[in-house]
């Protein structure tokens, strides 16, 4: 078997796999694959953080006849709004999750980039009109000229995620979009059943942390969550968390209703100040029969994992800017993970340079984002530059790693070992040495 990292083009007996985005980093994922008599462009995503700079979006990615979403983070749907500017008007199929959570996720984009009301209201009408949902583990034909199958496969990563497979006459690729952590809350864990009735030319896989082991399992999570809350609690102060608005902050909701419904956390206001994440969230909260069986018991018995006593929807923006100013403790869940901007930059600028406050990081922090910053500025007592502004940084900083909705260096590994019979791998969603990390892990099963 070959092993291929830092490889952007990998050659099909039909075709051809050409690596758009996500080479060599993280963000921005966007990979075509030419087979079956078509070209499938898997994931639009945009950039973030240093990765942004000097990106433009490729033509070869204009040039597909249908689009796949693996799952509906921006970093893998973004950049769709140029795919339309290009006048292209092929179809859009994902699970019915993942289409929804996308619509969400570009609205939102307009908004940020500030579209005009009437082109925002054309482009989702647009995306409306081309999307197409599939389901899980059913062979798809549906995209016109195209010799083959399409299966979307369970990838865990957040509600409606998936791994692709794509078999023609000639050739059968996997792409893993995103995978989750095994034995997470609320999701069922990554698909490794799988087809052995013929070898697999290719598989794709992310990398992210390729290279690295979590260090806290999900189980620690709710400990370490009770310990910065306590904390807070003892100095009366904000515990501020920049959350993704999908995945990470329904996550951070189940484990907070299991300590308050419990008894382990009493009295503690939690403000969800985030209309993309209150979004989100009903939208899971629509696709029940997707959870894990845990997940299904709770609802089985009465209870809601996403809603519990002190819980607060902020949806206005002058409601938002009273947060700051309410007698501690109070957790507030804002947008966005990186800080890059939304709500959670104007509670960052309040509450940073007071010492009862705890920033609590539940994501990676892309190099050159303002949430890295932070976290460097912290270690000396420095400060960062948010929104026009030189903010000190005097706050605690926590970061809670057993939320990643990434699978770990091994999880990747094991995932990939349950495929029979590949013929070559190779990596993006990751750094380089995050995929000669995984190379090795890989490497090191095989005799």
């Amino acid at each position: 078997m070959e092993i291929f990292t830092e490889t952007e083009c990998h050659p099909l007996p039909d075709g051809e796999v050409r690596v758009l985005g996500a080479v060599r980093c993280v963000t921005g994922a966007m990979t075509r694959v030419e087979m079956g008599g078509r070209k499938l462009l898997i994931d639009c995503g945009k950039p973030q953080g240093n990765e942004a700079r000097g990106w433009s979006f490729p033509q070869e990615a204009a040039d597909s006849d249908a689009l796949i979403l693996t799952h509906g983070h921006f970093d893998h749907v973004g950049a769709i709004g140029d795919l339309w500017k290009k006048d292209w008007t092929g179809p859009i199929l994902g699970t019915r999750a993942t289409l929804d959570i996308a619509r969400i996720v570009l609205e939102d984009s307009c908004h940020l980039t500030h579209w005009s009301p009437k082109d925002t209201k054309i482009f989702l009408e647009w995306y409306d009109s081309s999307t197409k949902a599939l389901r899980y583990d059913h062979p798809d034909a549906r995209i016109d000229g195209f010799d083959g199958t399409l299966v979307l496969r369970e990838a865990g990563h957040i509600l409606g995620s998936a791994s692709v497979e794509l078999v023609s006459p000639l050739s059968r690729v996997i792409l893993s979009g995103d995978l989750g952590r095994p034995e997470t809350p609320i999701l069922r864990d990554p698909n490794r059943t799988w087809d052995d009735s013929r070898p697999v030319d290719f598989v794709l896989m992310e990398s992210t942390y390729g290279n690295r082991v979590h260090e806290t399992e999900p189980e620690e999570v709710e400990a370490k969550l009770l310990e910065v809350i306590r904390w807070a609690q003892e100095q009366r102060g904000h515990i501020i968390v920049p959350a993704f608005a999908i995945g990470r902050t329904q996550t951070l909701l189940y484990h907070l209703n299991a300590l308050v419904e419990s008894g382990r956390v009493d009295g503690l206001p939690v403000a969800v100040d985030t209309p993309m994440g209150l979004n989100v969230t009903a939208t899971y909260q629509r696709f029940k029969p997707l959870f894990d069986r845990e997940a299904l018991e709770l609802y089985a018995h009465g209870d809601d994992p996403f809603v519990f006593e002190d819980l607060y929807a902020v949806n206005r923006g002058r409601d938002s800017a009273k947060l700051d100013d309410v007698e501690g403790p109070m957790l507030i869940i804002a947008g966005s993970g990186m800080c890059t901007g939304g709500r959670v930059v104007r509670h960052l600028q309040e509450l940073l340079p007071d010492p009862r406050t705890t920033v609590l990081f539940v994501g990676y922090q892309a190099d050159g984002t303002p949430g890295r910053r932070i976290q460097e500025a912290a270690k000396d007592g420095g400060s960062v530059w948010l929104s026009g502004e030189d903010v000190v940084v005097k706050a605690k900083i926590e970061t809670l790693s057993g939320l990643s909705a990434h699978a770990d260096g091994p999880s990747l590994a094991a995932w990939f070992k349950s495929i029979p019979g590949v013929k070559r791998v190779g990596f993006h969603h990751g750094d380089p040495e995050a995929q000669r990390g995984l190379a090795e892990l890989v490497r090191g099963g095989l005799s």
